[in-house]
């Protein structure tokens, strides 16, 4: 790495599962062009191999479990551990000053305090990437307090996916630079080739994301004319703490409606991009506002029309009506009233699709790549 003339970027997360921080590291890092990125995990799981796969150089630095535990709120490990956290501290800026790193990345609400500290430590400036709104609904006051004195305190520079998450930061040194989630635009979309008409809702199975919304909207909209002969298709897994319930209760509804025999339950797919081709519309019902909603600008890159809650990130994406539409979060006659729309009215879903596509654009992967380079090439000098 030390014969490399651009500068070494460490990329920090406490994580190694594929969620959504952890792929936009994967994609950043693989597409960098201006520095020598360095993922640094604080735990052994899959990121490891997407990122040896793609030729990305991941140093692992084992946590301690009260820092890595993902079952608690954003920072309580480290509230509650302190000690914990000046080990990893140490253990971190030494590893630093070792890959002769020159900006620290952090992009994990736990590395964004200890990745702070060691950077702050060793005098290496620091860039905090958030991709979750702060102080969110369900999250401890405490944590977030933490987590607000930390991102004023330790980043010289602060990256948020979206203003909704950037509203959610409280008082910065300087305003943080909003840069979206990128996505690959293929050059052509992916044909709908079969039927019948399929609705499809791709993320994690967690109750505030939503599919039990999207059970009874699509229930709702069967009885409201949509062709019975529809399906539902849900692409995901539980991941975390109480996620494997309500995966049960998901299928427990889905009998209670009737439409258990039309319901897909796909589990985790690698190949998301494949699952979203085979829908015909994709839809996203997130009962709280999202940070940013990556499947949104996703599915708008594969031409498929986007029905999305109005909050949040996707509410900054989408312009209702125009290259996609909005609807209350949490509303299921709205949304199964959208759905009936679109299933009936294909000059919408293509006028629909073929905006979105256009839109999207300003979220392509080397134009994100490229703002986020100018970011920490910025902090390097």
């Amino acid at each position: 790495m030390t014969s490399d003339p651009r500068p070494v970027v460490a990329f920090l997360s406490h994580s190694a599962a594929l969620s959504g921080a952890e792929l936009l590291v994967s994609r950043v890092t693989a597409a960098c062009t201006r520095l020598t990125p360095v993922v640094v995990l604080g735990e052994h799981g899959p990121l490891e191999e997407v990122l040896a796969g793609a030729g990305v150089h991941c140093e692992v630095l084992p946590l301690d479990a009260s820092v890595r535990d993902h079952s608690v709120g954003t920072t309580t490990g480290t509230v509650g551990n302190v000690r914990s956290t000046v080990r990893t501290t140490s253990a971190l800026a030494e590893l630093l000053r070792a890959m002769g790193t020159r900006v620290v990345y952090t992009h994990s609400a736990k590395a964004h305090v200890y990745g702070g500290l060691a950077g702050r430590l060793v005098g290496i400036p620091v860039v905090a990437h958030v991709h979750d709104i702060v102080g969110a609904s369900g999250s401890s006051r405490a944590n977030a307090a933490l987590l607000h004195t930390a991102l004023r305190l330790l980043p010289r520079t602060v990256i948020a996916n979206s203003r909704t998450t950037a509203r959610s930061l409280g008082r910065l040194r300087r305003p943080a630079a909003v840069i979206g989630c990128p996505t690959a635009v293929p050059a052509t979309t992916p044909p709908r080739t079969s039927d019948p008409f399929t609705l499809g809702m791709v993320g994690r199975l967690t109750p505030w994301k939503g599919q039990d919304v999207v059970l009874r909207a699509f229930a709702a909209a069967r009885s409201a004319g949509l062709d019975p002969s529809a399906r539902l298709r849900l692409i995901g897994a539980p991941l975390f703490g109480d996620d494997a319930l309500f995966e049960r209760e998901l299928g427990v509804l889905a009998a209670e409606l009737r439409i258990a025999d039309v319901v897909d339950f796909r589990g985790h797919s690698s190949d998301v991009e494949a699952e979203m081709a085979a829908c015909d519309v994709v839809v996203h019902a997130s009962t709280r506002p999202e940070p940013f909603g990556q499947v949104v600008v996703e599915a708008m890159a594969l031409g498929r029309p986007v029905i999305a809650a109005d909050a949040g990130g996707p509410a900054e994406v989408i312009t209702d009506g125009e290259d996609g539409l909005l609807v209350p979060p949490g509303d299921v006659d709205a949304l199964a009233s959208a759905m009936v729309r679109l299933a009936t009215d294909r000059e919408a879903r293509g006028r629909l699709a073929e905006n979105g596509r256009r839109s999207v654009t300003r979220y392509e992967l080397a134009h994100v790549v490229g703002q986020i380079e100018d970011v920490l090439l910025a902090a390097a000098r």
